[in-house]
């Protein structure tokens, strides 16, 4: 219960965000760079809004280095449907089934210096019946924040930086 508690609290993060632009919207995939496209024969099941952090650690060299998103997925209504985590993973909160996907492309956000990059992740396991039980490809596009903080760190040194995204999870037609 405590990890709903700071997803809640995540989304009151995502209010300070601007609104996302809209791609993708309709499972057209209109205005995605061409090498974050889902291939033909699958249909678009879900399309959420990711809001929570990015986690950096700062290595021994003093430099930062991705640990793990920690995020709230939400529909268009607001309704809290997933948890995004180490992995990286997407849970359903109602019926536990898990997607785990390795990262296939990546795309420089518009604004690279202040957004983290729009991907296009290929699910590597999938557990459980429920919502994401057939997700084969997920897409992250629309991101604002989750850069890395600029410039050296001390040793052991934490930052979690602020992140929202669109995530368009895709299964096979029929």
């Amino acid at each position: 219960m405590k990890r709903l508690s700071s997803i809640f609290l995540l989304a009151m993060i995502g209010s300070l965000f601007a609104a996302i632009p809209a791609f993708a919207t309709d499972g057209n995939q209109r205005g995605v760079p061409p090498e974050l496209r889902v291939p033909e024969g699958y249909e678009l099941a879900l399309k959420t809004t990711g809001v929570g952090v990015q986690i950096y650690d700062c290595n021994a060299s003093g430099a930062w280095t991705f640990r793990e998103p920690r995020a709230g997925i939400f529909k268009k209504n607001g309704k809290l449907v997933a948890i995004h985590y180490r992995g990286p993973t997407w849970q359903s909160v109602k019926d536990g089934s898990k997607v785990v996907g390795a990262v296939k492309a990546s795309a420089a956000a518009p604004n690279p210096q202040q957004d983290i990059p729009w991907l296009l992740l290929r699910a590597t396991s999938n557990t459980g019946p429920g919502v994401f039980a057939e997700v084969d490809f997920i897409q992250r596009l629309n991101t604002r924040g989750g850069v890395a903080p600029a410039g050296s760190c001390t040793t052991g040194q934490v930052a979690k930086v602020p992140y929202s995204s669109t995530y368009n999870f895709w299964v096979p037609e029929g």
